[in-house]
């Protein structure tokens, strides 16, 4: 039953998104399936491992603004870590981000918690996050029509505000659900003078994904994000798909669309032993829009799980030295 409403709400949403032309405020990634943490902060410690992730994001590459300058190339920087706290039936995380589109840049750090509630089939996680957002101009980047003009700012402004999100996050060993809210308190900015504020509107994300087993050595995996812009509507709204396939839980790569910007491949491989060590990469190809925007965009990530910690007492060694 589970599966079926799973397949017909994936069905709806897929036919309920619009076309997506506007830059939204946080920054886009196209391994989200990756990065939980950074979209919900319910999702900490749903992997049962404690794990540390670097994500490196160049969007629209070599894009630039005006004949000669490529100021316009979006990047973005992602560092996580996440762990679960079993013994109490939570889960904690960090992240961190640097995000730079032409004179635009933001920074953030955020912490989350979730409480875990076991239920017959998975698990439901309630969970929120604090921090900090730092909203910047880098004024010399603009091009004004007349040159050393007073009324224009020159160097980088940048004002930091208190940034609140939180989300509930539903997990099985098949399939994931979760929803999340950033940007709560609608914090406000003001860059360029007292009066002229820039207010940070909150995101609505929904998350979900299935794993479908096709033999004993492969796995595929369909999944969805969708951001709703609360402020602008459906017309303003993102929604990303892929579908990622897994030989013998080691090497996997897939396919997707963003709608109204670009066609995605991914690969990636992981090593070491339990496959501790996780090496991915995306390329994005622009299919909407290509005569406003660079071909193509590119993403890095890399993560490392922990070992497990060994729940065995270890034996006390004495030595006649240290002996008391």
């Amino acid at each position: 039953m589970i599966r079926t409403f799973y397949v017909y709400a994936f069905m709806l949403l897929a036919g309920s998104v619009q076309t997506v032309w506007a830059q939204t405020l946080d920054p886009q990634l196209s391994m989200y399936m990756y990065n939980p943490v950074y979209y919900n902060p319910a999702a900490v410690g749903s992997e049962g491992v404690s794990r540390v992730q670097i994500t490196q994001r160049v969007q629209y590459a070599g894009y630039q603004t005006t004949v000669g300058d490529e100021g316009g190339t979006q990047s973005t920087q992602l560092i996580s870590f996440n762990m679960p706290l079993a013994k109490i039936k939570s889960g904690i995380g960090i992240y961190a981000f640097n995000d730079k589109a032409a004179a635009n840049f933001q920074q953030a750090v955020q912490v989350a918690y979730a409480y875990r509630m076991p239920l017959k089939d998975g698990t439901l996680s309630l969970g929120i996050q604090a921090g900090f957002l730092s909203k910047g101009l880098d004024y010399d980047l603009f091009r004004p029509n007349v040159p050393d003009d007073p009324s224009i700012p020159t160097g980088r402004v940048s004002q930091a505000r208190l940034d609140v999100g939180a989300g509930v996050y539903y997990n099985t060993t098949d399939y994931w659900l979760g929803v999340s809210v950033k940007h709560i308190n609608q914090t406000t900015y003001t860059l360029i003078t007292e009066r002229s504020t820039d207010p940070l509107n909150p995101n609505v994300y929904l998350t979900a994904g299935y794993r479908l087993g096709l033999g004993y050595n492969i796995d595929v995996q369909p999944s969805i994000l969708v951001q709703y812009a609360t402020k602008t509507g459906i017309e303003n709204s993102t929604a990303t798909f892929n579908v990622v396939g897994t030989y013998d839980n080691r090497i996997w790569g897939g396919v997707g669309y963003r709608f109204g910007d670009a066609i995605m491949a991914t690969a990636g491989i992981n090593l070491m032993r339990n496959n501790a060590l996780r090496v991915g990469y995306s390329l994005d190809v622009t299919a909407v829009g290509a005569q406003v925007k660079s071909a193509t965009s590119h993403e890095i990530l890399l993560a490392y799980a922990l070992p497990v910690p060994d729940a065995r007492k270890k034996p006390i060694i004495r030595t006649p030295r240290f002996r008391y």
